[in-house]
């Protein structure tokens, strides 16, 4: 079977991406539905944004125009134009003045301002730049180290604002098991800490993913395989899409989409026509129009209900959707139980 190439993946990419998902709202992130060490869900009531605990009361009431998840103890919302921080209490600790506002990590978060040609920098959980206002694109920190962009060139700076790794790629992604991939002139490698490459194979790599349980999706003009951190293409490129290793299982699309152990066996046959990562034991997957839940050990449905749209479990619940332009959201346990009834 032919193989489709993927277009190419990388940090700008991803960041656009994440820009869009958000219905258009300048947010970094890389957090899945909502914070995983928080347990804090979004929430829409009346066309205002809030959030709820993992038990469904309301934590902090419905009065933004976005918000994004929880992390590091501190949340970016949306006043009109601006984006600032709350609190796990709901108290507004930054004010907002930021027109792209991200993740805090390290006590850092990378904002841009409001204003034409404002650069992004990194403010501490005060507000304050701690690493100044320089860059054309900024990641947030992952593993110790930020993906920054600066004259076009993506390099990485350490939690002190100093340059560890000089602008030299086209293209970059946040570290991940020690490793990141970056874009050279001849392709996608993976470098570590030191800036040094370390898996640089004699084939040239279309597109990268980050390092997930010692395995990296890669695409060559063959199609998608994986890497382990030698380098070695342990699963060939062969598959026409893949997903990243969680729970032991990776995604993959052969025509269909089913699932893959890290050795390559299959173990889900393919038959959905969409598929997302297991967590928690239990991943979305799509029949036709609607989504439902699959179980990691023997593959068959574990929720008998169906949605327009369903994301992975994290801390016991997930977040639905029932489609459209202004969709209801909520969130399930894994018995299927209503957690949040979907509102707008």
């Amino acid at each position: 079977m032919a193989k489709s190439r993927m277009r190419k993946i990388g940090a700008h990419t991803l960041v656009l991406a994440l820009i869009v998902l958000v219905a258009g709202c300048d947010f970094l992130g890389g957090s899945d539905e909502f914070a995983e060490s928080n347990g804090y869900l979004p929430i829409k009531l009346d066309q205002q944004w809030g959030f709820i605990d993992s038990n469904g009361r309301i934590a902090v009431p419905p009065q933004y125009d976005q918000v994004q998840p929880f992390s590091d103890g501190f949340a970016a919302v949306q006043v009109g134009a601006d984006w600032g921080y709350i609190d796990k209490t709901g108290s507004m600790v930054i004010a907002p003045q930021f027109r792209t506002a991200g993740e805090f990590h390290y006590g850092l978060a990378p904002v841009r301002g409001v204003n034409f040609g404002d650069l992004y920098g990194f403010i501490n959980t005060s507000g304050e730049f701690t690493i100044a206002a320089a860059y054309d694109l900024a990641l947030p920190f992952s593993e110790g180290l930020a993906a920054v962009r600066s004259n076009g060139q993506w390099g990485y700076v350490n939690t002190r604002g100093e340059v560890v790794i000089e602008p030299t790629f086209s293209d970059a992604q946040s570290f991940s098991e020690e490793f990141a991939a970056v874009e050279a002139r001849d392709g996608w490698v993976y470098i570590n800490k030191s800036g040094a490459v370390v898996i640089n194979p004699s084939f040239a790599i279309n597109s990268a993913l980050p390092f997930s349980e010692g395995r990296a999706a890669f695409s060559t003009n063959s199609g998608w395989g994986f890497l382990d951190r030698s380098g070695t293409p342990v699963i060939s490129p062969q598959y026409d899409e893949a997903s990243s290793f969680s729970d032991g299982r990776a995604a993959v699309r052969d025509g269909s989409w089913g699932y893959i152990n890290p050795r390559g066996d299959v173990v889900i046959e393919p038959q959905f026509r969409s598929a997302g990562s297991f967590k928690e034991g239990l991943a979305p997957v799509r029949f036709n129009d609607n989504w439902t839940y699959i179980d990691v050990k023997t593959g068959r449905i574990a929720i008998n209900d169906t949605y327009a749209h369903a994301g992975k479990f994290v801390n016991g619940v997930a977040r639905i959707d029932d489609g459209g332009d202004n969709p209801r959201i909520g969130y399930i346990d894994k018995k299927g139980v209503y957690v949040w009834y979907p509102t707008r």
